[in-house]
């Protein structure tokens, strides 16, 4: 089992990322590889921050699957991801390309929730199968917590939300984690609001980020530390 340590920051310019896959917002590991985020479903805009790169996710603009970057990341599997990615319930994914299988470890992202039709929100994905069907950490602002969903065959169900029940502030970064541990899997936002859900089987899958369909999102810094 290979040790994984990527430390990212987005180089991407400020140009919208490409549809097509030929242009990806980059993360940068911790030697000299760089790692590339590529965005499969969605609208994504680069921009900067403070000189600080980040992604920003505009779900209310809908745009079909990317097909370039599917095949890209898919080879044969595409088809079947694009397929997922065309149901009604799917939602804006980023892929993180270098990372083909994490099983265990430390994903972490800031976020900032910029707008959305009833709520706003941010998640982290793990466990992207080549079907389509994953797993993923939010905090939205609907139900002020954070909660841990699964998405399989087209559709969303949760599988656990946080205790704790209270609004971050818009247009604030703020810090989600996601901690893998065999098929224990731990979220928390801030350090603060948390939710912890044991699955049946271990998680071994590709990562990335997320968010709603009527959401716009902004996402920096993410970082992953484990095994693959």
């Amino acid at each position: 089992m290979k040790r994984l340590v990527l430390l990212s920051a987005f180089l991407v310019g400020a140009a919208a990322v490409s549809l097509a896959g030929q242009q990806h917002g980059m993360w940068q590991a911790s030697g000299d590889r760089p790692l590339t985020l590529v965005p499969i479903a969605g609208t994504w805009n680069a921009d900067y921050e403070n000189a600080q790169q980040i992604l920003t996710i505009d779900g209310t603009a809908a745009r079909e699957p990317h097909a370039g970057a599917l095949s890209e990341l898919f080879g044969s599997d595409a088809p079947a991801m694009a397929k997922s990615l065309a149901a009604p319930a799917a939602y804006p994914l980023a892929v993180v390309r270098d990372v083909k299988m994490f099983k265990a470890g430390r994903l972490e992202v800031q976020f900032k929730l910029v707008a959305g039709e009833s709520d706003q929100t941010a998640g982290v994905f793990f466990n992207l199968h080549p079907n389509g069907d994953y797993c993923y950490a939010r905090y939205n602002t609907k139900d002020g917590n954070v909660a841990i969903w699964k998405f399989e065959n087209g559709a969303r169900a949760v599988l656990v939300h946080g205790e704790l029940h209270e609004q971050l502030p818009l247009n604030q970064w703020h810090t989600l984690q996601v901690v893998v541990a065999g098929q224990s899997v731990t979220a928390t936002a801030n350090n603060r609001w948390r939710a912890a859900h044991t699955f049946d089987t271990p998680i071994a899958g590709r990562i990335g980020v997320w968010t709603k369909q009527d959401s716009v999102t902004s996402f920096k810094g993410f970082k992953a530390q484990g095994t693959h």
